[in-house]
């Protein structure tokens, strides 16, 4: 398996090339006759229903006047009743021919589900969700004092219309109606200050682009990535608290320096003290604990280093088997903490006995991590635990890893910008966390190491035949090893690296996408949901 993947990694990407130089012709003008027909065809909203998110400032008050204008029905949903009311008004001076409104706030899954049925009574159908609201936040992770508004950004930004599409989507497929997401070009921006608004925007791309291939051409999704918009998140005082100027070096000739310097100066982490998370499962039958097996290979990897070690996870029987292991193959010292890193209590927890165990801490391997396999109309939302868990650690360990000049190791997923079928949650939470880490690494500069790992299918429970059969998949790509997966992650953040995809040859897939996202999409599709009666709709 080791020298097949070794293979992959100098064929794969050559064949790749090969194929984008031949298809990419022909796409390019797919690409032309898709725009002239949908430029041809665009739908009259005239009379159609649309429901706005976040109508009584900014972009959602304006996408009511455009609707209004176009003579659509609107359900305009906002907390600001006041606000919400002279939005209405002004829509139906505008020309809509029936402006209906509801007071609701998106983060409360029970108010997501009276926004639907609400509209439905009212309209009697629904032809467009436009899922706008969304709140921000300007001030250093670090800084943050109240978790709690943190998890509000995700709850408002993602989970807000992750709730509505849940409740919307069996009456949109009856109107073949469209979702219409209002995401940001934040995720690529890296603005320091907005992490966790950075990391929620993120989620939405990697679900709606997930969404999309699931449901196929029975909803019309359309991601909107505004950049900076003229609303109450960019007045003059809100911008002052995020702005800084950033100059950049040339970039290939920066890239090749830190190549060179990465390679000549690896860390020895021979004593080093490494806390390494891994959550268990526990909230339902299908619902796999993926990263169990990896997280004993990481511990392992360190241990062969002569690493000491911090080792976390809801099962503490199987923490102390690792442990063990782990004082065989070299590690010094290794202490089990039994934790649940969702909960905030615990994160702090977590650190604090790390640090008086063994005085000071070197690495943070952020490795929790969990998924169900299930197509999103079919799930359970209160199954869900929240995806910004894995984060709140962070809180408590930066301060302790600027004294120590320590890295953090971000064990993410290619799941990140992959959109497999039946791994809405796990995807959006993976993308979510590749944001804020690129933020935070803004935000930390150079005190704090921050390497972002992007593992394929590893070898783990989650990849065994029973689970992997959950996906329906076609084809899939071979398993590497956890061993190897372990070397390259503990090699890469001795090294320095800002990023590792593991195997590296699954990144060229990345172009792929970048490139042709359509035809993407369509072999995703193919791969995961034909058959599947979702898809015989």
């Amino acid at each position: 398996m080791i020298l097949m993947h070794r293979a992959l990694n100098i064929v794969f990407p050559l064949a790749m090339l090969i194929l984008l130089l031949i298809i990419l012709p022909p796409y390019l003008v797919f690409k032309l006759l898709s725009y002239i027909k949908r430029s041809i065809f665009s739908e009259n909203v005239a009379g159609k229903v649309v429901l706005i998110t976040g109508a009584s400032s900014g972009i959602g008050e304006d996408l009511a006047y455009e609707y209004a204008v176009r003579g659509a029905r609107l359900a305009l949903v906002a907390r600001r009743e006041d606000r919400l009311r002279a939005v209405a008004d002004k829509a139906r001076n505008l020309g809509s021919p029936n402006v209906f409104h509801v007071r609701a706030d998106v983060s409360k899954v029970e108010d997501c589900k009276r926004i639907i049925d609400e509209t439905l009574n009212h309209f009697g159908h629904l032809d467009h969700l436009v899922n706008n609201a969304g709140i921000s936040q300007a001030e250093y992770f670090e800084d943050c004092t109240e978790v709690s508004d943190l998890t509000h950004i995700m709850d408002v930004n993602f989970w807000g219309s992750a709730f509505c599409s849940r409740f919307a989507i069996p009456h949109l497929k009856r109107s073949k109606g469209k979702i219409v997401v209002i995401s940001s070009v934040a995720p690529w921006s890296r603005t320091p200050k907005l992490s966790v608004y950075n990391a929620s925007k993120a989620a939405l791309i990697s679900f709606y682009d997930t969404l999309r291939v699931e449901i196929g051409s029975h909803i019309g999704i359309t991601i909107v990535m505004p950049g900076l918009i003229d609303t109450e998140m960019t007045s003059p005082s809100s911008l002052a608290k995020a702005a800084k100027a950033v100059i950049i070096p040339p970039y290939l000739v920066f890239k090749l320096l830190s190549y060179i310097k990465r390679s000549m100066f690896t860390e020895n982490v021979a004593g080093k003290v490494v806390l390494i998370t891994g959550a268990s499962s526990g909230i339902g039958e299908v619902l796999l604990y993926c990263m169990w097996k990896k997280t004993m290979g990481l511990a392992y990897e360190y241990a062969r280093r002569g690493a000491r070690l911090a080792l976390v996870a809801r099962r503490e029987d199987r923490l102390r088997e690792v442990a063990d292991k782990a004082h065989e193959l070299g590690s010094p010292e290794a202490v089990v903490i039994r934790a649940d890193v969702a909960k905030v209590e615990d994160c702090k927890r977590i650190v604090d006995e790390a640090v008086n165990h063994f005085g000071h801490l070197d690495h943070l391997v952020s490795n929790a991590g969990i998924l169900r396999a299930e197509l999103f109309e079919n799930c359970k939302l209160s199954d869900f635990a929240p995806i910004l868990g894995i984060c709140l650690s962070l809180q408590s360990v930066s301060g302790i890893l600027r004294k120590s000049r320590g890295k953090i190791v971000a064990i993410t997923s290619v799941a990140a910008w992959v959109p497999t079928p039946r791994a809405t949650f796990y995807n959006a939470s993976k993308a979510a966390l590749v944001s804020f880490y690129e933020t935070l690494r803004v935000e930390c500069d150079s005190h704090i190491g921050i390497t972002i790992v992007l593992p394929g299918l590893i070898e783990s429970e989650m990849t065994v035949p029973d689970s992997l059969s959950k996906f329906q998949a076609k084809f899939l790509p071979p398993i590497e090893s956890t061993r190897q997966c372990a070397e390259a992650i503990v090699h890469s953040a001795c090294r320095g690296d800002m990023y590792l995809t593991e195997p590296s040859w699954s990144s060229s897939l990345f172009m792929l996408k970048l490139l042709c996202p359509e035809l993407f999409d369509w072999f995703y599709r193919w791969n995961f949901m034909s058959g599947s009666k979702i898809d015989q709709l």
